[in-house]
């Protein structure tokens, strides 16, 4: 487990490396439109690429799904990597400095997050975490927070991809800012996990995000002493998250049952 941790931490360092050289340097002629209102650019890919490659160097056996070109390597192993080499890339051409790198390691028989790291490169802020070990930035130990709802403040994001849901996500989005001190929209979810995960952010709730923005923030968060579920309370990473300390997370999945359910 050291070693998958150690190589999910300079995995996450090597897509930061990539980010941190070419911030700023983004041409209207780089960006390429996915989807409706989602992003990518050679960042993105570059990241993705020296990120792969560095894995699939030291685990040639193992899978690797990354955002940008799906799953590669041995797409029969067990063990997968899941990369989100840019999370955050409409703040990254905007030049707006929270971003991040996620790198996670599942075991796909059991669906168990082995390691994780998040990595925000423009703070120079490293998360890691491996199961039954504690979460960390930067080498010390880190705990989600045990503030009151009367002092929380919750961070989410807004379903893009699924503008259809927008009146429904906008009534759990009033009842949040009614129930809590204040609500932040950072506009990377790697971030807001680990941000959880910290304490800096009392919990966080977003929905149909993709593995790759969840997986280590995921581990983190339940490593950190806080509880991760979906909408309806189990640990699985279909996108619809919920997390947070005990009781905050109880608070959210409260406004979630009755307004996203």
């Amino acid at each position: 487990m050291k070693e998958f941790l150690q190589t999910a931490k300079e995995a996450a360092i090597i897509g930061g490396q990539i980010l941190k050289e070419n911030f700023k340097h983004i041409k209207s002629k780089d960006i390429e439109e996915k989807g409706r209102k989602d992003f990518v650019t050679y960042v993105d890919k570059t990241s993705e690429e020296r990120i792969r490659d560095f894995i699939l160097s030291k685990y040639p056996n193992h899978a690797f799904l990354g955002e940008e070109d799906g799953i590669l390597g041995d797409k029969n192993s067990s063990l997968i990597w899941i990369v989100d080499p840019l999370d955050g890339t409409k703040n990254y051409i905007n030049g707006f400095d929270i971003f991040a790198v996620s790198v996670a390691l599942m075991d796909r028989e059991t669906d168990e997050i082995l390691v994780g790291a998040i990595y925000i490169p423009m703070l120079d802020k490293l998360y890691w975490a491996s199961k039954g070990s504690g979460a960390f930035m930067n080498g010390n130990q880190i705990f989600v927070s045990n503030r009151s709802r009367e002092l929380a403040i919750i961070a989410t994001g807004f379903p893009f991809r699924h503008i259809e849901e927008i009146d429904m996500y906008l009534k759990a989005f009033r009842e949040a800012m009614i129930r809590f001190s204040a609500v932040r929209r950072p506009g990377a979810a790697a971030v807001d996990l680990a941000y959880t995960a910290e304490g800096v952010f009392d919990g966080f709730f977003e929905m149909k995000l993709s593995i790759w923005d969840i997986a280590a923030g995921a581990l983190l968060v339940k490593e950190a002493g806080g509880i991760y579920t979906n909408f309806e309370g189990k640990f699985v990473l279909d996108g619809n998250v919920i997390a947070g300390g005990e009781k905050i997370y109880k608070e959210l999945k409260d406004i979630v049952e009755k307004n996203l359910l």
